[in-house]
């Protein structure tokens, strides 16, 4: 509870700084969701970096700098100025933002294999966007200043995936965005459709070291396994059972892996 507090009156600073309403989203187990930031859309976009700042925080005990709670002149003055065609918005920042890194690379030839997995499907998918994006250029040194959203459709888990990856690789073309974090929004399996967004930044030639560039998402040898199950471009069928490394992640937790060949 004492923490608690703390932390609301925290957010309560940043939304007075910044103008706008910083509110944490608390289900009925007490237990945090989310932080809602409304206001105008320039606000939560200068808020939006210390707010992630402020989660890590509390989740972690780390500050990048001195305690915040202590001086409050240690958070960076962002500056709340305004643009023209400004608007009112709202932005949810997931209160379970964390780094998770649960994939590897495979060579392939020319080519290479993103390689992910995860306590659940969800999360491995959002894991082999983030290996795709490592590959391009080491997510630990990109930081969170905005986010994207993507939505994807298919006729089965596999074309899913390739859509999802697909999307994300567009926004990047168009928008130049990395994504360091990615969160599942929404994931309906039967009607194969999901909703994700993308938490990072604008790459930047001059802070970002340029990894390879991803030609195209391909469905060559693509594979998504289940607890039991396994979808590959041969079809569905049982889980193979003689992959130790694979057996070994199952009984650490992570039942769900994914694997993309990337053209490159």
């Amino acid at each position: 509870p004492e923490a608690m507090d703390s932390f609301r009156q925290d957010l309560t600073h940043v939304g007075e700084r910044f103008q706008l309403n910083a509110e944490a989203k608390i289900n009925r187990g007490g237990n945090m969701e989310s932080i809602v930031l409304s206001g105008l859309s320039s606000a939560i976009a200068l808020a939006r970096p210390e707010v992630v700042q402020i989660l890590q925080f509390y989740r972690e005990g780390e500050w990048q700098g001195a305690d915040p709670r202590a001086d409050p002149s240690v958070r960076p003055e962002l500056g709340t100025g305004t643009g023209a065609g400004d608007q009112p918005a709202t932005e949810q920042i997931p209160a379970g933002l964390t780094d998770l890194r649960q994939f590897m690379y495979h060579d392939h030839t020319a080519d290479i294999i993103v390689h992910a997995w995860g306590r659940t499907r969800a999360e491995a998918f959002a894991q082999v966007v983030v290996g795709m994006f490592n590959y391009m250029t080491e997510v630990e040194h990109v930081d969170v200043h905005c986010s994207v959203e993507v939505e994807a459709t298919g006729h089965d888990l596999l074309d899913l995936l390739y859509h999802l990856l697909d999307e994300f690789l567009f926004v990047f073309g168009t928008e130049m965005h990395i994504s360091r974090h990615v969160e599942i929004v929404e994931f309906d399996e039967e009607a194969l459709r999901i909703k994700a967004r993308g938490y990072g930044e604008k790459i930047n030639l001059k802070k970002h070291e340029q990894g390879t560039e991803i030609k195209a998402i391909t469905m060559h040898m693509m594979k998504i396994l289940g607890p039991d199950s396994m979808f590959s471009e041969a079809g569905t069928g049982n889980r193979p059972q003689d992959d130790e490394e694979s057996a070994k992640r199952v009984q650490q937790g992570f039942p769900h892996e994914a694997y993309v060949l990337l053209d490159i």
